[in-house]
């Protein structure tokens, strides 16, 4: 099914729900918030899978998820003050969620080091890894946007591998500069 966007709601006791602009609303299952933080009211995107004979909403993400995945790979085409200006928002919001340097240091690092976007591809394990070790931090989306970079970037392009590279050094460093004191 195709990419739909919506407003997320979460209900004590409920769980969360999202509603899209025609009104309809579908439950979220915990597992598929990328980001457990959201805000009520707070724009997101998702696709639709249907579940035991009703829809639910799956993969839910942020603003932030949506412009990284669509800016990342074409970043010398973006307007890279706009990018930075991401980047420090997405940062704040990464250690409003409880993540610190230390939690992506070793996948920075690999990033940095890897020559290839091959290298990065095989990376995804450890995307996940991180994702399902911190549950309820805001890792859990950047690594969903790092694996979505690394499925989409083209195996042959050297730009691809130098954007991902950047990106990964922008968060970083806004992640320092926002306050991470955990390093």
């Amino acid at each position: 099914m195709s990419e739909k966007f919506g407003q997320i709601y979460s209900s004590k006791g409920k769980g969360s729900t999202v509603q899209t602009l025609d009104g309809n609303r579908y439950k979220v299952e915990k597992y598929d918030l990328l980001s457990r933080s959201l805000s009520n009211e707070e724009t997101v995107y998702f696709t639709l899978v249907k579940k035991r004979g009703e829809f639910f909403a799956t993969n839910v993400y942020s603003n932030y998820a949506k412009y990284f995945k669509e800016h990342v790979l074409i970043l010398e085409k973006c307007d890279y003050d706009e990018f930075c200006n991401q980047t420090l928002k997405y940062a704040k919001r990464l250690k409003a969620g409880g993540v610190t340097t230390s939690m992506i240091r070793k996948v920075y690092d690999q990033i940095n080091r890897a020559k290839s976007i091959s290298e990065i591809k095989r990376l995804r394990p450890q995307f996940a890894y991180i994702a399902g070790r911190n549950p309820d931090k805001r890792v859990t989306e950047l690594m969903h946007i790092l694996d979505y970079l690394a499925k989409q970037a083209d195996r042959q392009s050297d730009t691809y591998l130098e954007n991902i590279k950047q990106f990964m050094e922008a968060v970083v460093a806004y992640l320092k500069f926002v306050g991470d004191k955990d390093d």
